[in-house]
């Protein structure tokens, strides 16, 4: 067996799935004689501004990082350094992610074989309460500094990474973690010519598995069609199983982005009730803030429990998210913590804390006037909700889709060409298709704003 090289690294990164990783910081070490020792590191230009807390976590600045080489600049560096080397890093199949977005962002393919010490670690020293680097070198006394600098991170990780390999003889463990993938055997379909589903399109979209008279039985949704349903036919659960045994046709639907994809199962779900859909029948439960007069006639804020349905004022998924809606509004209108439930201490409001109150907990405020401070953050709460549009990926290069709320509430999704202008809301409802509001769509919607939130475009309703 040929001597296997390694390449360590260590990389700093900003960035959600699906959207491009960007590294703005990257160190590769190789063995000199016993050691490791770093062959090439730099900061990276990510040519975008980078997020308050990369800056707070490493020093840097975009005025800085403007200095620097981009990816682009340094790929084929990169490529060189690790040509017929094998990653090691702890975490390592995120890091080969990153590498592999920067370089699909660039148009190019990237995959080499990876080590990740932390999965090393769990084999060769089994029983430990945490596998994170800064414990691990704790426990094996290996320096670790929590510096800015990836170089001083990539020491630790190339220490441990030797300590790692003293523990495994003759590298079996190693060698275990190395051999290629044996691809699971599908389920043969019973009633679907295999190459029906081997003809599904690579792209985002939704799909419908149907019965011997053609119902509905499942609905699914997918960034990559074809993947997710094949992944039916690998899947030798019972439920799998009994699904794909009773599926006789499969349709699809493309629909250019994974958000559009969500919605449009969401849509299909609630009008279809497939009965291999379990998750969306559950009854959920939201947080509404409503108020309550107290026998002293004083208007109190508090948070109720109550199933879903749609509605004009705000709703909350969950309850953490209505605890600081309220937190907002007693210090914007000056509201008593004690009547917004807040403070549940009985007496007067302490000052030191809570500066906001104007006294109606201890008879110093009128409680006319606080009741209309009350009514005017009831008002604020039911209309400053955002009016926004979401737009996204299209169905063709042709083409964007977009998705609109009003006043916190989803109307809909649509498409419309690139060459089409938008400059009011009643352009874009011209080309809606009008969706419900539901439990499902709202929880999409949630999370897909904050994990892109520049992606939100305002708009007049």
């Amino acid at each position: 067996m040929p001597e296997r090289k390694f390449a360590i690294i260590t990389m700093t990164t900003f960035g959600y799935k699906p959207n491009p990783l960007r590294i703005v910081q990257l160190t590769i070490s190789k063995l000199k004689g016993n050691y490791y020792e770093p062959v090439f590191s730099t900061n990276i230009n990510p040519e975008e501004r980078i997020p308050n807390y990369i800056q707070q976590k490493t020093g840097l600045s975009d005025s800085i990082l403007l200095q620097e080489p981009t990816f682009s600049e340094i790929a084929n560096t990169i490529l060189k350094e690790l040509e017929d080397h094998i990653l090691v890093g702890h975490n390592a199949s995120f890091l080969h992610h990153a590498l592999q977005s920067e370089f699909k962002y660039l148009g190019y393919s990237f995959k080499i074989p990876q080590l990740c010490t932390l999965r090393l670690a769990k084999k060769l020293i089994p029983n430990m309460t945490n596998y994170e680097l800064p414990y691990l070198t704790s426990v094996l006394n290996i320096p670790f500094l929590a510096s800015n600098d990836m170089s001083d991170t990539n020491v630790s990780v190339s220490i441990l990474f030797q300590r790692l390999m003293a523990l495994d003889e003759n590298e079996i463990v190693i060698s275990k973690f190395l051999e290629p993938k044996v691809e699971k055997e599908h389920i043969a379909p019973k009633n679907i010519e295999y190459q029906k589903l081997n003809a599904l399109p690579n792209t985002p979209g939704i799909y419908k598995f149907q019965n011997q008279v053609g119902e509905v039985i499942y609905v699914g949704k997918a960034k990559d069609i074809k993947k997710r349903v094949l992944s039916h036919f690998y899947n030798s659960s019972e439920k799998e199983i009994t699904l794909c045994n009773a599926t006789y046709h499969i349709d699809y639907e493309t629909t250019g982005s994974e958000l559009i994809a969500l919605l449009r199962e969401a849509d299909l779900i609630d009008k279809l009730d497939p009965p291999f859909n379990y998750i969306q029948k559950k009854s959920y439960i939201t947080y509404h803030i409503t108020p309550q007069k107290n026998k002293k006639g004083v208007l109190q804020l508090k948070i109720e429990r109550r199933p879903f349905q749609h509605s004009p004022t705000e709703i909350f998924l969950k309850r953490g998210d209505a605890i600081k809606r309220l937190i907002e509004l007693t210090k914007k209108f000056k509201l008593c913590p004690l009547q917004t439930g807040l403070k549940s201490k009985l007496g007067r409001c302490t000052h030191d804390e809570y500066m906001e109150c104007d006294g109606v907990c201890s008879g110093n405020e009128e409680i006319g006037l606080y009741n209309v401070k009350v009514e005017k953050a009831l008002d604020f709460l039911n209309n400053e909700n955002d009016n926004y549009v979401v737009f996204e990926k299209g169905r063709s290069k042709e083409e964007r889709s977009f998705v609109l709320i009003l006043h916190g509430v989803y109307q809909g999704y649509g498409f419309l060409d690139n060459s089409q202008s938008v400059s009011s809301v009643e352009d874009l409802k011209d080309m809606l298709d009008p969706k419900k509001h539901s439990y499902h769509t709202a929880m999409i919607i949630s999370s897909y704003t904050k994990r892109n939130p520049w992606k939100i475009k305002p708009i007049n309703s």
